[in-house]
């Protein structure tokens, strides 16, 4: 708590951390060029700073339990920053099948979702969480378990 460092190693999910721009650090500019998280509005050429960056850790591909291949886990460490939300979830979410087409909802859709919605308090996000994917379930069945864990780092 002293340092927010984090350490985080997975099981085939990764760990998801959603920061404010302006705690990035500035080894994120390389040669004196803006990295990919800055863009140029082409109309105006104004520089566009994005609020909120997606920082994300990758599990291993391995289970947690006896494998056959059992290697030690990759662990990962991260300096956390104040205001910074870090989000840990199982494949259930994304594995989920539903919509309109009965597809799975998929990984890049969880995190756009959270991504739009990481300025709300973690409560309105569990109740969007738990709407968007009761929605995308509509008359279906929940195919797996479904865990979504979103932890928000103080400002103060």
């Amino acid at each position: 708590l002293e340092t927010l460092e984090m350490q985080f190693a997975g099981a085939n999910n990764p760990c998801w951390i959603i920061t404010k721009f302006e705690n990035l650090k500035i080894n994120q500019f390389e040669n004196g060029t803006a990295s990919s998280n800055l863009q140029i509005d082409t109309f105006s050429n104004q520089l566009i700073e994005p609020t909120n960056e997606l920082v994300e850790l990758k599990g291993d591909k391995m289970p947690i339990g006896i494998h056959d291949r059992m290697n030690p886990f990759e662990n990962h460490t991260h300096q956390l920053q104040k205001g910074d939300a870090i989000y840990l979830m199982s494949d259930g979410y994304e594995d989920q099948f539903g919509g309109p087409n009965r597809k799975k909802f998929l990984s890049k859709n969880l995190k756009n979702l959270i991504i739009a919605n990481c300025q709300l308090t973690m409560t309105k996000q569990k109740e969007l969480l738990e709407t968007t994917i009761n929605e995308w379930i509509g008359s279906g069945e929940q195919i797996d378990d479904i865990t979504v864990m979103g932890i928000k780092i103080s400002e103060k």
